[in-house]
């Protein structure tokens, strides 16, 4: 999917994005200062070298030689992303095939020891920053999650908050995976039969509250201390724990109905102030909230937010701020706070070292660096940590059942090829028949749509058939695996054009697949803007008028505004019919049932005409090679 997260930032809904800010420090490129209303905000891009490379993580500098040491290691949208490989560019840089929990388990001890070795101490914390699960692969969905929770407690992560994902079944079924309890009667059997321990994490949980209690829910505390010692001396930490005000987007409305959701700079002054008055001046906020720093600049929700907080108290005591959400590269500093985000689904991790005075209490010296999880290939020196590999091998054993279970039959044994396999006006079978599915279960659900529409770059593979003409649970879960929400929204003719003529923007790298509408396109002469919408109609050659509304089923990154698709951005919802894996499932489920073979859709929804012929041009169906970002 096309995810130029950065682009996104303004927030996504199903990934942020936005910049991040970078602190002046050794070890800095380049810094790039601006002026926020009054804040200023320093990016950084990182020069790639590991903790144990880095000049300021080397020894203790003479001046904090009598402070107490600290390390903060984070992680943000692990997503359950367990053997998840892929591209990830961390400031200009890109590192192929990063990822695996195995092998993250692995830098994180290196960067602990280190840290340890260097500064004769034990004050290091393991931190995330929510959507430890949610659209994930087979090995963590089918299992509930718990094999993520397992994963995270061999990794010793002992803090963290709340992320839009983990609502996705209710957080009444994530808090049981968080602490271990027993699933209902009702759960599947891979699931019943999966050991159940609690994860040890403490999630703390500051603004979001049940209305019936203006408490957060489960006993989850807002905040939490460590106390930490060096030189026969102590002093306090304090966390904060923060969620997206975006959540009624980004999920169900019986998933969040429940829950209020309090401003998050208010919240973190709030509780800043709560932590001072019981000693605490080191402070850091784990936030779910979205953040980038590219092109030498850092933008997005957390800017705003840390500006809002500066606003109201400009003695406030946040010296980090480790983000999420948007999926993307963060590291600056906005005024005196250090913001850090390691992108996702395991690809990197943030490492924050400093000190703090133990006089005044205040964080010190505070320097961060964001890291890839290095593959093998790239890194033969770093070996997978054995007891995390075992907890997945395990877990892909469980699983394999279900992801051979046959939900469907397909017309012929040839595979529905999908993105890779686009023809020249842009259409994939495997993309169409993603929104076929979407518009066909979202009538179902009583929604009422008129039309569907997804990004290409969300579909992730071929469908795969059997040589019998089977179609497999995970061959269809492979072409959605995500589990973005899919909503229904509204949107007038106008807005639907521009949204179409959106893909031909930007060199034309992100595209849209359609369902119960069709278009015709000509050429325009600008090279910013090679082609324009000149027609649309329904299936049924109806017109669509420009001033008449209708209602698109669309996913929430989407919805964001995700691949710069700003036509989509805040439509009115008037539903939403669940995940975009579940629904791909269960259209193939339901053809079934009807007896209905699953077969390659007609390419002929989106029609190219030569400027100035009112003949059509010919459409020739050969495959373009697309360049696209994994989805978050």
């Amino acid at each position: 999917m096309r995810t130029h997260h950065h682009l996104l930032s303004k927030i996504l809904v199903s990934g942020l994005v936005v910049p991040a800010l970078g602190l002046i420090g050794v070890g800095a490129n380049q810094p790039n200062t601006v002026q926020a209303a009054g804040v200023n905000v320093v990016t950084k891009t990182d020069n790639y070298r590991s903790p144990t490379q880095q000049p300021e993580y080397k020894a203790v500098p003479k001046k904090y030689r009598s402070a107490i040491p600290v390390q903060f290691l984070g992680i943000n949208d692990l997503h359950g992303g367990l053997s998840t490989t892929g591209d990830v560019q961390i400031g200009s840089k890109t590192y192929k095939d990063a990822g695996t929990v195995a092998r993250m388990a692995s830098y994180l001890n290196i960067a602990q020891n280190h840290f340890k070795k260097v500064n004769k101490s034990n004050n290091t914390f393991r931190v995330e920053a929510g959507d430890m699960v949610g659209a994930a692969p087979a090995n963590s969905s089918l299992l509930a999650h718990e094999s993520t929770m397992h994963v995270l407690r061999a990794m010793n992560f002992k803090i963290g908050t709340l992320g839009n994902h983990e609502f996705d079944r209710g957080l009444a079924e994530f808090n049981r995976i968080l602490t271990g309890a027993k699933p209902a009667a009702t759960a599947d059997k891979l699931v019943k039969n999966y050991p159940h321990q609690a994860s040890k994490i403490d999630l703390i949980d500051a603004n979001v509250i049940r209305k019936t209690t203006n408490k957060p829910p489960y006993g989850y505390q807002p905040y939490t201390i460590r106390t930490v010692k060096a030189h026969g001396q102590k002093a306090k930490v304090g966390f904060i724990g923060i969620d997206t005000t975006d959540l009624p987007h980004l999920t169900l409305y019986n998933n969040y109905k429940a829950f209020k959701l309090l401003d998050e700079a208010k919240t973190i002054v709030k509780y800043d102030k709560v932590l001072n008055k019981k000693g605490v001046k080191a402070v850091v906020v784990l936030a779910h909230t979205g953040v980038a720093s590219e092109n030498g600049k850092t933008t997005g929700d957390v800017v705003d937010i840390l500006k809002k907080v500066n606003q109201i108290d400009p003695k406030n005591n946040v010296g980090l701020y480790v983000a999420g959400h948007s999926h993307q590269y963060a590291n600056a500093v906005i005024g005196k706070t250090r913001v850090v985000q390691a992108v996702y689904t395991g690809k990197a991790y943030d490492d924050t070292q400093g000190y703090i005075n133990p006089k005044t209490g205040k964080f010190v010296g505070l320097t961060s660096h964001v890291y890839p999880v290095l593959s093998k290939k790239a890194d033969k020196k770093v070996k997978s940590n054995a007891k995390v590999a075992a907890i997945v091998k395990d877990a892909d054993k469980r699983v394999a059942p279900k992801v051979n279970e046959v939900i469907g039959k397909a017309g012929t044994n040839k595979p529905i090829t999908g993105r890779l396999h686009n023809t020249s006006t842009m259409e994939n079978a495997a993309g169409e028949l993603v929104v076929d599915g979407q518009l066909y279960e979202a009538k179902k659900a009583g929604t009422n749509p008129d039309f569907a529409m997804t990004n290409t770059g969300g579909i992730r593979a071929d469908l795969d058939v059997k040589s019998n003409g089977d179609i497999t649970w995970g061959a269809a879960t492979a072409v959605q695996p995500f589990g973005n929400i899919l909503q229904v929204v509204t949107m007038t003719g106008k807005q639907i054009e521009a949204a179409l003529n959106q893909q031909y923007d930007e060199n034309q790298h992100y595209y849209l697949q359609i369902s119960g509408l069709k278009y015709t396109y000509t050429d325009t002469g600008n090279k910013d803007q090679p082609y324009k919408v000149v027609k649309m109609t329904k299936e049924n050659g109806e017109p669509i008028s420009s001033t008449g509304t209708y209602r698109v089923v669309i996913n929430d990154f989407l919805h964001g505004g995700g691949d710069n698709f700003f036509a989509f951005k805040n439509t009115p919802i008037v539903g939403s019919i669940g995940s975009d894996t579940d629904v791909f499932v269960n259209y193939i489920k339901d053809m079934k049932a009807a007896n209905t073979l699953i077969t390659a859709p007609k390419l002929d929804r989106k029609v190219y005409q030569r400027a100035g012929s009112a003949k059509q041009a010919i459409i020739v169906a050969l495959p373009i090679q697309n360049v696209f970002t994994v989805n978050e």
